[in-house]
């Protein structure tokens, strides 16, 4: 059985995506509301850059573009501060424009978020993360990005993305536990995160390996 905790974090996400943007009374009336886009600067450089988005008192299909200041930047984390505001927003319906240096997504998050809470987006380039073909069908949006300097020995390639997609979706099939395993000596650690369409990611090797992937039976 999965734990208590993935449990908790898809039924959120499963609230929030449920009328494609949020559910509940407490948040139908969230403090920013708005069809235009709101424009932010990713900074950094061509290789890695970072773009940081306020996430207090709320938002409600909230456009948002970054502007990146390269064309080959992948969105490879999402860090939100505090911590425990993880389940509380959601990011969805990514995409690139103007050859690879927008990227426009929405943004939904509850009211009762605190002042000061931000999400940091960070974005690398190929030679840091790249996109690989999911081998398993249950699998999609397969990214796979460096965490840090070092790497196990071949935990940054696409053949050891798809073994660790593939292992989860194994393990997730079998009723089995999904937040832990090994795959080629390399330990991961897996969870729920409120980005779609890449809803789950696994860290091990000093790599990350993003993905869309079914919650529910």
């Amino acid at each position: 059985m999965h734990s208590h905790r993935f449990a908790r974090a898809a039924a959120v996400a499963g609230a929030i995506i449920a009328t494609g943007a949020l559910a509940g009374p407490a948040i139908a009336t969230t403090a920013t509301t708005s069809a235009a886009a709101t424009k932010i600067s990713c900074r950094g450089n061509d290789k890695v850059c970072n773009a940081v988005v306020s996430v207090a008192g709320g938002a409600s299909n909230k456009k948002l573009q970054v502007e990146l200041p390269g064309t080959e930047l992948l969105l490879t984390d999402v860090v939100a501060k505090p911590s425990w505001i993880h389940g509380a927003y959601l990011l969805s319906g990514g995409k690139y424009s103007l050859g690879g240096s927008l990227y426009s997504v929405t943004l939904n998050a509850v009211q009762s978020i605190p002042k000061g809470a931000t999400l940091t987006l960070r974005f690398q380039t190929p030679m840091q993360a790249f996109a690989c073909k999911a081998s398993n069908r249950a699998i999609s949006y397969e990214t796979i990005a460096k965490l840090g300097s070092k790497q196990a020995k071949g935990a940054f390639d696409c053949q050891q993305a798809n073994a660790v997609t593939d292992t989860w979706a194994l393990r997730f099939k079998a009723n089995e536990q999904v937040e832990a395993f090994s795959v080629n000596n390399v330990k991961y650690a897996c969870k729920l995160v409120p980005t779609l369409p890449q809803n789950t990611q696994c860290d091990g090797g000093g790599t990350r390996v993003k993905f869309s992937a079914p919650t529910g039976r």
